[in-house]
């Protein structure tokens, strides 16, 4: 579903440019899980961003099988409208004219325990409820490439296992081919059945590591699970 070759990104800097990316290189099928961590400013909302499409200024070779209104990117601050309802913010793909039916939106609401609010605004929700939101949102207009920036980031550790659940189950039960960026080691080790770590900046993938064993809630009670925790942390540089 990704296929990433010998990816660099440069953002303008001065007169030579600072580069962001350099060779990185990734593949992932359709239907996969892709965890990806490593070292803060080392490029990873960057490579998400140019998987979207935000960024068209790189160099190496990026395939998608897909097109880009298929694709859904759950931003690190959400980016909830706070002046649209709970409903309107999760339609907001519908209303722009991308896949997806009010039906679905609505099963959805509820299986994320939103339905109720659906009349409410973001501000009157928590922390942990608006990234269920930004989930719905993405979710509604019926992606096959879901990309998630930190989507978890800030919420305390209850909240954050709990919204790590719903996702691993709406990925088992979608077509949904998935690729996390975090900075939480057991986050990464819950969710990514493959899990890539950066090096420090400019980005390329130091390692792989094959996580084949994730997939149930009680894997994070596992040996394993703390396994690939112990071998990530002495992975990362």
């Amino acid at each position: 579903m990704i296929e990433i070759s010998n990816l660099a990104v440069e953002y303008e800097s001065g007169e030579t440019g600072e580069k962001v990316i350099a060779g990185l290189s990734l593949n992932l099928d359709r239907g996969d899980s892709l965890g990806i961590i490593g070292p803060n400013g080392c490029g990873k909302t960057t490579l998400l961003h140019t998987i979207a499409g935000l960024h068209s200024n790189y160099s190496g070779s990026l395939k998608l099988n897909t097109t880009e209104e298929k694709i859904a990117l759950i931003l690190q601050d959400i980016g909830l409208l706070p002046w649209k309802t709970i409903w309107k913010n999760a339609t907001l793909g519908l209303d722009l004219g991308l896949q997806g039916d009010e039906g679905g939106v609505e099963d959805l609401l509820r299986e994320l325990d939103l339905y109720s609010y659906k009349d409410s605004f973001p501000s009157q929700l928590s922390g942990g409820q608006k990234r269920k939101l930004g989930l719905a949102r993405a979710l509604a207009v019926d992606p096959e490439i879901l990309l998630m920036d930190e989507p978890f980031v800030s919420l305390d550790e209850f909240t954050r296992e709990s919204l790590q659940d719903k996702v691993l189950k709406l990925w088992q039960g979608r077509d949904l081919t998935m690729l996390l960026v975090t900075h939480d080691i057991e986050e990464v080790a819950f969710i990514g059945r493959k899990i890539a770590i950066l090096s420090q900046a400019p980005a390329s993938v130091k390692n792989y590591i094959e996580n084949e064993n994730m997939g149930t809630i009680e894997f994070r009670r596992s040996e394993e699970f703390y396994r690939v925790v112990k071998r990530i942390r002495q992975e990362l540089p």
